[in-house]
């Protein structure tokens, strides 16, 4: 009986992409969306236009499927093909999470501790980054040349010396919790050195973690290094002709993008949107210098292996999460973030009766 009820309980579901909130949005929006911008003159690049026809076809049966048979008990099951897309689509992106965090876990990072190092940057740097990708590898590039001088002379000042090596695996994320454009790193690094001897064996050390001041510090030599390399601009180009950059530009901004509200801001469910944020502070190593903010409290120890796994899938999650949405009794559909903002408001993405 047991065995009965744990093979029902493990046994292959069918997913109902149809059935699901972002489904129904983006089938019912769609169209309407492409002809409103082609209306406003602008059109979308065809690898984006490519991303939302292949999610509305992924996991519809009657778009295709593979009827897969069991060998040994002859069961078969009806599985409809995916999009294996990189966009948005939460099915096939949860699955490259699940195998990137395995791969990590498995093949790539020591079992040494690791401290999560998170950089943001200001809105008009991250509009950059986001049409330039060989900008982001700068930005990356200086960001953790930082990070590791940081670390070694951590351990030269308690008394490691000799060739000294970081590690760290590090995902690109585009996205921020209120889904606007939001280009930033994570970056999941060894908490020490590893010092390697005549024969380029490597030996892990463990430092101490990084103080408040020290974490601004880092902050500012990271902040000093982009602004010298890159020349960051404020400025969103605001007269961009194509359609992907216009929305891009909106995004980083919080603003609408195409219809009715366009050039309004995101509306917010909570306190008053219009309530300044405050400043950022330091404190639980975090710090912030000129738009660049730098968090590195997140640790895992060497023998937490699900720890780090948890870590790297929540790293390297898809953008959108079907529990995150929901619709209200206007139509429109609600974001839920996963804790308020500073200033207590839930950001929330019109559907039905505006687009961004």
């Amino acid at each position: 009986m047991a065995e009965r009820e744990d093979r029902e309980a493990s046994a292959y579901r069918r997913r109902q992409p149809e059935t699901t909130q972002l489904y129904r949005l983006v089938q019912a929006n769609w169209l309407s969306f492409r002809q409103g911008l082609r209306v406003e003159g602008g059109l979308l690049p065809a690898f984006v236009a490519a991303e939302f026809e292949a999610y509305l076809v992924c996991g519809i049966l009657g778009k295709g499927f593979v009827n897969v048979r069991c060998a040994a008990c002859a069961e078969t099951r009806v599985v409809g093909f995916s999009c294996k897309r990189r966009g948005f689509c939460p099915s096939c992106l949860g699955r490259r999470m699940a195998q990137t965090a395995a791969h990590v876990v498995e093949e790539v990072f020591p079992a040494v501790p690791a401290r999560q190092w998170v950089l943001t940057v200001p809105h008009g740097l991250r509009y950059q980054m986001a049409r330039d990708p060989a900008l982001a590898s700068v930005v990356l590039r200086l960001f953790m040349r930082e990070v590791s001088r940081w670390y070694k002379r951590r351990a030269r000042k308690v008394g490691i010396a000799g060739v000294l090596k970081t590690g760290a695996v590090t995902v690109v994320q585009r996205f921020g919790s209120g889904l606007a454009l939001n280009v930033h790193f994570h970056s999941v690094v060894s908490d020490g050195v590893f010092r390697v001897d005549a024969l380029g064996r490597p030996a892990f050390f463990a430092v101490p973690p990084p103080r408040d001041e020290e974490v601004a510090a880092v902050t500012a030599r990271i902040w000093r290094a982009v602004t010298k390399a890159v020349a960051p601009s404020d400025e969103v180009n605001e007269h961009a002709d194509d359609a992907l950059e216009v929305i891009a530009g909106a995004s980083v901004q919080s603003l609408i993008a195409t219809g009715r509200r366009r050039g309004q801001a995101v509306m917010r469910l909570g306190n008053d949107p219009l309530e300044p944020w405050g400043q950022y502070v330091l404190g639980r190593q975090c710090a912030a210098v000129e738009g660049f903010n730098l968090h590195a409290h997140t640790r895992i120890a060497g023998n937490d292996r699900e720890g780090l796994e948890r870590l790297v899938r929540y790293i390297a999650r898809p953008p959108l999460s079907e529990e995150r949405l929901s619709e209200l009794s206007d139509g429109r559909v609600a974001v839920r973030l996963k804790r308020p903002w500073r200033d207590g408001s839930v950001p929330w993405k019109c559907g039905k009766k505006d687009h961004q």
